[in-house]
């Protein structure tokens, strides 16, 4: 039986027009060019002007000291694959003649030799291709047809070559495809241009281990071209309703001119590759009528290209101008930086953004979620300044361009206080509390940023407890981490008024904070005895509870941030540091606790100094650590990489792709590039 929430829904009555505020909201700078709208409870900002006077833009180098640390390095990817010919009962094709190939033959042109006749396919049969194809005859490929080019072998661009449907080519060499359409099979292991304009038909499929060049516009993909190498576009393509363009994670595709449009997809098909890597340089985008034209873990880097038109055509998989590195092969060049090369590592800080401020109270941010180029911020009152007065804050800034970063969105609240936010689906969900409990606050999302027509989609629900500490929403529901007495971990019913599906807790342990990946859902809670972490499947169900005694901490009020990469889980623990523990059986991996880190028997970090928080990417740990600023430990030994210090205490950090949040109280936030 499902146990009902009391709801508030916020069906806040709008009071005052655009340009008008509240009295009891002091706003962080005076409005002269924002607009606002408020209906007492909360006030929405919005649009450009003052709002972004709370941003100090910086782009300033970070001063990171590092320790002397060996870097992890990838493993190379596929080189040139190495074709041995099968020559048994082949025969030789010399000279300029013509040759009849009859089902289950197979010719083949010498190596060193240049052949300047023709064939002609009469059934299924194979050339071998050791020497160079020449001459002007067309060679029409037909279904059962298979030419293989050795390694050393060649078709020139005199050539006319077509693949019907069904036909194949197999190229271990270097290849011109000169006629207008494939109709059927290409597996490119090493070079192969496409001379004039190309359309790849419906029965096509074409795909790329190596090194793809299209020559010419005019391009229409109409079936899939899969790339697992690195692909150039030199004047652009055009994706049909039918077509698709895969992405292998840590495949590079480059367009170099021309105009791209999209009716179909381009999809990453990483399978725990990483990222593949897109470069658009010195193009257009044309028509892109495709929902969501780019899908998966895809960086989209573009220089002299306007990206407006594709910036709502994405899901939150893709990230853009992150300079994702890929690693260099006898195929592909390296783009960007080595991400586990320790000594290229380095930060720098964008902007300071300043708190916002209601009745002269200054907020703190709490929680941050990165999702379509945009991100959400949460902020709360701090006890020790503030005592029990309860106000919050969600701030939405537009971050497509990580060197310049604008906030759109300001939602002031009187009454509310917000631990953390989510985004999903084009909804925003924040969790906090007021003087009576716990609350979650919902509002819709048009184009990424809340709607300032009127605030009553703002709408706030009663949550278990005094306090909530985070939320996500996966399949359909909402899984919530709620405060102390009362509180605990919940599954949530939307549709039903966010009612308590289910619950999961355990006897006398304290709620902290609840993570998950595409596999795994990990509710973290604490006593006196240690932590106890429930893994489970994400949604919930098989979970089994573990208890780590060796990981009990002293102070237990603080926030205790987890995250997750595919394997791991990364607890932070105040003054016992950060843990690192296995999903697949909860085994604790490792523990690094920074007041015990000692460099020639000298104590680095603060003998008082908690992990407030932590996030993590492909090679690192980041630690918010108070006084002692950022930790920086390589995830996968736990050695210190490096630390660097801000403005003021670390209290939190949020990491997305190459762009980090870290979050200094009253003092304000701190957006940093990872380089």
């Amino acid at each position: 039986m499902k146990k009902k929430l009391s709801v508030a829904v916020g069906l806040f009555l709008l009071i005052a027009a655009t340009g008008c505020s509240s009295e009891e909201n002091s706003l962080s700078e005076n409005n002269e060019s924002s607009n606002s709208i408020t209906n007492g409870d909360i006030t929405l900002r919005y649009g450009s002007g003052d709002l972004n006077k709370s941003i100090e833009i910086k782009n300033s180098a970070v001063n990171f000291i590092k320790f002397d640390q060996s870097g992890q390095k990838l493993s190379a990817l596929q080189n040139k694959t190495t074709y041995t010919p099968n020559l048994a009962g082949a025969i030789a094709a010399v000279g300029n003649n013509w040759y009849n190939i009859n089902n289950g033959e197979t010719y083949y042109i010498p190596e060193g030799t240049t052949f300047t006749g023709g064939f002609n396919f009469n059934s299924g049969g194979k050339i071998i291709i050791l020497g160079e194809l020449g001459g002007s005859n067309w060679l029409n490929v037909p279904n059962g047809g298979r030419v293989e080019v050795g390694n050393n072998g060649k078709i020139l661009s005199t050539v006319n070559f077509h693949l019907n449907s069904a036909g194949k080519l197999d190229n271990y060499g270097f290849v011109t495809y000169t006629t207008g359409s494939v109709d059927g099979i290409i597996n490119n292991y090493n070079n192969l241009n496409f001379s004039n304009s190309e359309s790849l038909n419906g029965s096509s499929i074409v795909n790329n281990y190596c090194r793809m060049v299209f020559n010419a516009p005019n391009n229409y993909l109409n079936s899939s071209l899969n790339n697992e190498g690195y692909l150039t576009f030199e004047k652009g393509f055009h994706i049909n309703g039918s077509g698709s363009l895969n992405l292998k994670g840590q495949s590079y595709t480059e367009v170099t001119g021309g105009t791209v449009s999209i009716d179909g997809k381009i999809k990453a098909n990483g399978n725990g590759d990483g990222f593949s890597r897109m470069d658009f340089s010195n193009m257009s985008f044309g028509n892109i009528n495709a929902n969501i034209a780019f899908m998966g873990h895809i960086d989209l880097n573009f220089v002299n290209t306007s990206y407006t038109a594709i910036q709502n055509k994405i899901n939150n998989q893709v990230t853009i101008n992150s300079n994702a590195y890929i690693q260099a092969n006898e195929c592909t060049p390296q783009k960007g930086n080595a991400p586990c090369s320790d000594d290229q590592l380095q930060f720098t800080l964008v902007a300071n953004v300043a708190s916002p401020s209601i009745s002269n109270t200054t907020l703190s941010a709490t929680g941050v979620t990165i999702n379509n180029g945009f991100a959400y911020v949460s902020y709360h009152t701090n006890d020790a300044v503030a005592g029990s007065n309860t106000k919050g804050a969600i701030r939405i800034f537009n971050v497509t361009d990580y060197n310049s970063p604008s906030l759109v969105n300001e939602a002031l609240f009187n009454n509310i206080e917000f631990n953390n936010v989510d985004v999903d689906n084009n909804k925003l969900y924040a969790v906090g509390g007021d003087k009576n409990g716990a609350k979650l606050v919902t509002a819709p999302l048009v184009n990424n940023t809340f709607s300032t027509q009127d605030l009553s989609s703002f709408l706030n629900y009663k949550l278990p407890s005094s306090t909530a500490k985070n939320s996500y929403f996966y399949n359909n529901y909402l899984y919530a981490s709620t405060g102390t007495t009362g509180g605990g971990f919940f599954k949530l019913d939307p549709n039903n008024a966010y009612a308590i599906t289910d619950q999961y807790n355990f006897a006398g342990e304290r709620a902290k904070y609840v993570a998950h990946n595409n596999t795994y859902q990990v509710f973290l809670a604490v006593q006196a005895t240690g932590a106890s972490l429930r893994i489970a499947n994400n949604d919930g169900s098989n979970p089994k509870v573990y208890n780590y005694s060796t990981l009990a901490q002293t102070v237990t009020d603080g926030k205790n941030v987890i995250v997750l990469d595919d394997e791991y889980v990364y607890v932070a623990l105040s003054d016992k540091g950060v843990a690192k523990i296995r999903l697949s059986d909860g085994q604790l991996m490792n523990n690094f606790i920074p007041r015990n880190f000692k460099v020639n028997d000298q104590n680095v970090f603060s003998q008082t100094g908690l992990t407030n928080a932590v996030a993590v990417n492909n090679c690192y740990l980041y630690l918010a650590n108070g006084t002692d600023g950022v930790i920086v430990l390589n995830k996968n030994t736990f050695k210190v990489v490096g630390y660097y210090k801000l403005s003021a205490s670390a209290n939190y950090i949020y990491i997305s792709n190459n762009l980090a949040f870290v979050a200094t109280g009253e003092s304000g936030l701190n957006i940093l590039k990872i380089n």
